[in-house]
């Protein structure tokens, strides 16, 4: 008889490129199965037939070692003289309240179009290069908000409101610093001038997916298309080639809160986000002329502060799209950072920037899939859940997040339970074993159970992460000259390059109880 908790013998959300295919009791299960429950009731979550939680750990193990050993084909190699990588999306892309900057200076030989990663202009239709359309070395400036031509100086960013929507340090700048000191390491040199990466920074604060559509929104996805024809022009004016390598998108929270046109709806975004894919392909396709497309490489929208309906729609649809779409890529979540409220801080944008330039290397670079820290399946005995999780460096550990810029504890580390009558209070959430967390209910179940992690309920956080030892290329800096509030000395940080550990996606599913015996 196969051990009840086996997962051969429950349901298995197998990741993609694992060649495992789901197995075992379906998700929707007849009433009375769930009756079956109570007969198991008084079993500890760990009782098998033959079966232990180390072979079950062990099999995670085995799988995300397959997933993470296999080739991805999909994405453009950064073999042209430059290589694009364009941010797209709203305020988190554009790095509202991203100041004061803090890579001013030029590291590498990465290029910027103009002289900042953004448009001279914050909105509309057009992207207009900061200064000449001219390729020019990659730093971070802050420009003025009413008047994005204009760069501050250090003492004017000093003297700008707590909470200023002044755009600065954003995300490309971290990600291609830290990318291309992977890609030099990788290749044994300290320059690659033949093969360059160039960023640029195409995002409107303040949008819904819908008005940052090609068809039927704001037109300014047309900043996309716009900066890719200028790059190209400097580039063919030299007689060199050009590609776009990346798109980064991070977006959603004006879906979220069901703003400027946005919905709270999973089918809704993922036919929405898969249309604009589809579009920045072809526009991609029909300027450069390339076979392969760009990696598509978002975030997951935190459900921190602009969730309506408290449910995680937006962050399952990005989800659920990385493990459908080839070539698309759902780096991580950003609850864990230092930021300002509703928006990252300049070390929280820089800190995330390095986590994408972390994913930008393994899926365009080295050529390997990739998906973050997330759940396969979650099981229930008696009135205990067991999770299982695709952990891409073992083992699971507990930490605190970034709220604000104080690392604190989350209620049940993130984690949240529904049945038939509500909320189900924990007595313990436990690592179980290096892939396994285990739950513990303070009273019998009721129906399928729900497990929710990082929801709105909570803070839109969550306290578990991997054990990525990858080493930054940047460090978390405080500047109380250029207007750091004093709560930004952090001295766990201070002085010391950003952890980048894997951090869990926000998630909601059910729970298939095991087999009877």
């Amino acid at each position: 008889m196969r051990d009840r908790w086996s997962p051969d013998a429950i349901q298995c959300n197998a990741l993609p490129g694992t060649g495992v295919r789901p197995s075992g009791r379906p998700w929707h299960l007849r009433a009375g199965a769930f009756a079956l429950l109570a007969t198991v009731a008084a079993l500890p979550a760990w009782a098998t037939n033959g079966t232990s939680l180390a072979e079950r750990d062990a099999h995670n193990k085995r799988l995300s070692e397959q997933l993470q050993l296999a080739p991805n084909g999909q994405s453009a190699a950064p073999t042209a003289r430059y290589n694009h990588i364009i941010t797209f999306g709203q305020s988190l892309a554009s790095a509202a309240e991203g100041w004061p900057a803090l890579s001013t200076e030029a590291r590498y030989d990465n290029l910027m179009l103009g002289q900042a990663v953004r448009s001279a202009t914050f909105s509309g239709a057009s992207f207009e290069p900061v200064g000449q359309a001219a390729f020019s070395p990659l730093r971070a400036v802050v420009q003025r908000k009413s008047d994005a031509r204009i760069i501050l100086e250090p003492a004017q960013v000093a003297q700008l409101e707590e909470h200023a929507q002044e755009e600065g340090e954003s995300v490309d700048i971290g990600a291609l610093n830290m990318a291309r000191r992977l890609y030099l390491q990788k290749r044994g040199s300290d320059a690659d001038p033949q093969h360059l990466f160039l960023a640029s920074n195409a995002a409107t604060s303040g949008r819904s997916i819908a008005q940052l559509s090609k068809t039927g929104g704001t037109h300014e996805y047309r900043r996309v298309p716009q900066a890719m024809d200028q790059a190209k022009a400097l580039a063919d004016a030299e007689n060199a080639s050009y590609a776009v390598s990346a798109f980064f998108w991070m977006q959603g929270e004006f879906d979220y809160s069901h703003t400027n046109g946005g919905v709270n709806d999973k089918t809704r975004y993922k036919q929405l986000a898969r249309q604009l894919r589809d579009d920045l392909y072809d526009d991609t396709r029909a300027i450069t002329g390339q076979s392969r497309m760009p990696a598509f490489i978002s975030y997951q929208t935190d459900a921190k502060s602009s969730v309506k309906d408290g449910s995680l729609a937006v962050g399952m649809a990005q989800w659920e799209l990385a493990q459908e779409e080839p070539n698309w890529f759902l780096a991580g979540p950003v609850y864990p950072y230092v930021d300002k409220g509703v928006h990252l801080s300049a070390n929280g944008y820089r800190w995330f920037g390095q986590m994408l330039g972390k994913v930008y290397h393994r899926v365009v670079v080295e050529g390997r899939k990739w998906q973050p820290l997330a759940p396969r399946q979650a099981t229930v005995a008696g009135r205990e859940i067991l999770l299982d999780f695709h952990v891409p460096e073992p083992p699971l550990q507990f930490a605190e997040p970034y709220l604000g810029h104080v690392a604190r504890p989350v209620k049940n580390k993130g984690f949240m339970v529904y049945d038939d009558k509500g909320e189900v209070p924990l007595t313990a959430v436990e690592i179980a074993a290096d892939t396994i967390v285990r739950l513990r209910a303070g009273r019998e179940l009721a129906g399928q159970p729900r497990i929710t992690y990082a929801s709105f309920q909570v803070g839109g956080a969550g306290q578990l992460r991997d054990s990525d030892a990858t080493q930054a290329d940047a460090s978390y800096e405080y500047l109380p000259d250029q207007g750091m509030p004093a709560e930004a000395n952090i001295p766990a940080l201070v002085g010391k390059p950003y952890p980048l550990q894997n951090w869990s996606i926000a998630f909601e599913l059910l729970a298939s109880p095991v087999q009877a015996p």
